[in-house]
């Protein structure tokens, strides 16, 4: 075995005091917020959740049930940072507080319950039982996959004596429901030359768990993740999910790794790949673009996916509107009825663009969209032959 690559383990430390008061109240996160948008109320506005941020540390408020709730209906998504004029450092804020006040043991047992199980094996086991739910009328009311699995076996890179272009890391929604995604990305980088590390028994980025004030299981992820990346030579991690990204670069410390979104990837390194025109069977079909909100809006990735969606010509009807899908991880479990109406939204201006094919490139947006609406949703890799 070579010798183990060293990274840092250390935490990003944030004073969310000083963040709190860069807030102006200027009311422009209101427009953009998802959330306010759907409920129309002040405290689930990202403003009013920094007053209520501010109280609190000022010991004007103490935490309770309700102000607790609304710190929790949140997306994270970042819309509040894009627009925000003043820099407001939105998403690390809120990580920080909900850790620092809503630590493991106050978790809702519930939540805890949902995330518990989403890193056993149990997930993987009950399969065929979503299956089955997927072809029932709660499918569309608990946004329930129709799973679309392959057996990676094959796939998985177990010689790690060589060294490797690129480490690919799933994530946990394409490694549970749409693992035939994950061959074909493999596949797309392998055939334009790169050579790709395809490690068993990664864990979920954590993400889940440390924007839920789960820290301590977060660091217990991190630690097997890193230990697995430690044992492989590699120059690139390739994540098909932005979230996964920003967790990476800001929460991991991978010093020497270049941290790349996959659509970013391909337009850095691949630029020149061609789509597959063949998706527009008929030639009045139309194909659009949804932005997965932390691409867009915390990674500033934009017109990556659009240079290749412009090949299909006057096929590609390009989607400008910036809206969320109401997805947000486990933030849909937990106020189901507000992810519908952001999605309803959404659905709304998807059909303005009178288009029958919608691509995305964020695990969480194509289980959303595809799972919940008529169109035709594909994953971001399925543009390529």
């Amino acid at each position: 075995m070579e010798e183990r690559r060293s990274y840092s383990l250390k935490k990003k430390s944030i004073d969310i005091d000083k963040i709190a008061q860069v807030c102006s109240d200027c009311g422009n996160c209101l427009y953009s917020c998802p959330v306010y948008n759907a409920e129309l109320v002040e405290p689930n506005s990202p403003r009013g959740k920094i007053n209520l941020i501010k109280a609190i540390l000022d010991e004007r408020l103490k935490p309770n049930k309700l102000n607790k709730e609304f710190m929790f209906e949140c997306l994270l998504c970042g819309s509040c940072e894009y627009v925000c004029t003043n820099g407001v450092e939105y998403l690390d804020m809120m990580i920080k507080y909900r850790n620092l006040i809503f630590k493991e043991k106050k978790i809702p047992y519930k939540k805890k319950i949902i995330l518990y199980f989403y890193q056993t094996f149990i997930l993987k086991k009950l399969g065929w039982f979503f299956k089955i739910l997927s072809k029932t009328s709660l499918k569309k009311k608990l946004t329930i996959p129709g799973i679309d699995n392959i057996n990676l076996n094959k796939s998985y890179t177990s010689d790690y004596s060589k060294d490797f272009d690129i480490l690919l890391f799933p994530g946990c929604v394409l490694t549970y429901f749409y693992s035939s995604q994950i061959g074909k990305i493999k596949k797309f980088l392998e055939n334009k030359g790169f050579k790709v590390a395809l490690p068993k028994g990664l864990k979920c980025c954590g993400f889940p768990y440390i924007s839920q004030g789960w820290e301590k299981m977060f660091d217990k992820l991190k630690t097997k993740n890193i230990n697995i990346f430690s044992d492989i030579k590699f120059k690139y991690l390739v994540v098909p999910c932005g979230t996964g990204v920003i967790t990476f670069k800001k929460y991991y410390g991978l010093n020497g790794v270049e941290v790349y979104e996959l659509t970013e990837f391909i337009y850095k390194f691949i630029k020149d790949s061609k789509v597959n025109l063949n998706i527009l069977e008929e030639e009045h079909k139309k194909v659009t673009y949804h932005d997965p909100c932390h691409n867009l809006k915390s990674l500033g990735i934009y017109k990556e996916p659009r240079e290749f969606m412009k090949q299909f010509g006057k096929g590609f009807v390009d989607d400008k509107s910036e809206l969320c899908c109401g997805f947000g991880g486990i933030f849909s479990v937990g106020f189901p009825n507000t992810s519908k109406k952001i999605l309803d939204k959404r659905e709304k201006y998807l059909k303005e663009t009178g288009a029958d094919i919608v691509f995305t490139s964020c695990p969480g947006c194509y289980m959303q969209l595809r799972e919940n609406l008529s169109y035709d949703v594909k994953f971001f890799i399925e543009l390529f032959d």
